[in-house]
């Protein structure tokens, strides 16, 4: 199975873009090392220079909690918490089953 992270940054006027662009290419090699990970890609938009994107994809979610809770993470994320303009969504995985195609009924 595979996980796909989304994470959706908007940053705050006042925030230093580049201290928070180099957080993130910390995340990303602190990522790399961890057991579960598979790839990540970073975007920001061109229309919002505040506005970043982070995907990243995991073997499981059990590695993407262990992630989420070392502590070198916990602290990069906590430095960043009251920089956002808009408030940071903690949002939960949730199990996806792909649904069956529907079947035929014969008459």
């Amino acid at each position: 199975m595979t996980v796909l992270s989304l994470l959706r940054f908007v940053l705050s006027d006042a925030s230093d873009r580049e201290a928070f662009e180099a957080d993130l290419e910390s995340m990303r090699r602190l990522e790399a090392e961890q057991p579960g990970f598979r790839r990540a890609e970073i975007g920001r938009d061109p229309r919002d220079e505040r506005r970043y994107v982070l995907v990243s994809e995991w073997d499981d979610v059990e590695h993407v909690r262990a992630f989420e809770h070392h502590p070198e993470h916990e602290a990069i994320m906590r430095r960043w918490e009251d920089r956002y303009a808009e408030p940071f969504e903690h949002r939960r995985f949730v199990p996806w089953v792909r649904p069956e195609p529907p079947t035929e009924v014969t008459r």
